[in-house]
C-alpha cells in the first residue's frame, strides 16, 4: 500500500505518522538540505557580514534581529517540507528550482499571515492561556492552507479551522511534540556551541548554527505535522 492510499482511508496514529515521516526525511533528505541551505546560508552569512561591520547597531537591535531571522527561517522551512512532502507522496519529482521559486513567491505573504497568527495568539497567551492554545491549534494550519491549497487571508485560517475540527487533540498532541523538538534541539545545540569560544563571541554565528541544526533536526515531526494535515484533510473529503 502507498502513503497516499494509506492517508485517504483512515485516520492514522500519532507513531504511525512520525514513521511514515522518518521515511520521507530519509528518502528526501539531500533536497530537504540542498533547498534548505540553498535559501539560508546566503542569508546568514549577510547577517554575519553585518554584525562584523555594523556591532553598534545589531547590539542595540539584537531582540528584533532574532525575531525576523527565526520568522524567515521557520517560514522557509515549512514552505519546503510542505512541498517535498507533498511531492513525495503524490509521486512527483521534486524539482528544486521550482521550490526555491515558490519559497521567494510566497514567502513575503506568509510572513503576513504568520505575524496576524502570532499577534493573535500572543495576545491570547497573554490574556488567557487557555484561549491561546485553542486558536493556536485551530488555526495552525494556516500555512499549509496558503502554500499548498492556496487560501489566502482570513480563508487560510477558516480552512485550518474546518481540517481541525473534530480532531483537536490530535493536532494539539502533535504541535506539542514539534515545539518540543524545535526548542529541545534548539537549546542543546545553545549548549553545545557555548563551549566553542570562536562561536560563543558571536551571537548572531550562535543563532545561525544553532537555528541550521535544529531546523534539521525539527524536519521529521515537521513532516508528520504536515502529514497529518493531509489525513485529516482527506478523511474530510470522504465524509463530505
Amino acid at each position: 500500500m502507498t502513503i497516499l492510499y494509506e492517508l485517504k482511508i483512515r485516520k492514522l496514529g500519532l507513531i504511525e505518522l512520525l514513521v511514515i515521516a522518518f521515511y520521507i526525511y530519509f528518502k528526501n533528505i539531500k533536497n530537504f538540505m540542498i533547498t534548505y541551505l540553498t535559501i539560508l546560508v546566503p542569508f546568514s552569512v549577510i547577517l554575519y557580514t553585518l554584525q562584523v561591520y555594523f556591532v553598534p547597531f545589531f547590539w542595540q537591535s539584537w531582540l528584533l534581529l532574532v525575531i525576523i531571522y527565526s520568522t524567515i527561517f521557520s517560514e522557509v522551512l515549512l514552505i519546503v517540507c510542505s512541498i517535498i512532502t507533498e511531492n513525495f507522496i503524490l509521486s512527483i519529482k521534486t524539482n528544486l528550482n521550482n521550490v526555491i521559486q515558490v519559497v521567494l513567491s510566497r514567502l513575503l505573504a506568509l510572513i503576513g499571515l504568520n505575524l496576524r497568527f502570532d499577534s493573535i495568539c500572543g495576545s491570547g497567551l497573554l490574556l488567557m492561556i487557555i484561549p491561546g492554545i485553542i486558536y493556536w491549534v485551530n488555526n495552525g494550519y494556516y500555512g499549509l492552507a496558503f502554500v499548498l491549497r492556496d487560501q489566502r487571508c482570513g480563508a487560510a485560517f477558516a480552512y485550518s479551522r474546518a481540517i481541525v475540527k473534530g480532531n483537536w487533540w490530535r493536532v494539539f498532541l502533535f504541535g506539542f511534540i514539534n515545539l518540543f523538538v524545535i526548542f529541545g534541539s534548539f537549546q542543546i545545540f545553545s549548549k553545545l556551541f557555548s563551549f566553542i569560544p570562536i562561536i560563543k563571541s558571536s551571537e548572531v554565528l550562535m543563532t545561525v548554527l544553532t537555528s541550521l541544526l535544529s531546523g534539521f533536526i525539527s524536519v521529521v515531526p515537521l513532516v508528520g505535522y504536515i502529514l497529518l494535515f493531509f489525513n485529516l484533510e482527506f478523511q474530510k473529503n470522504l465524509q463530505s
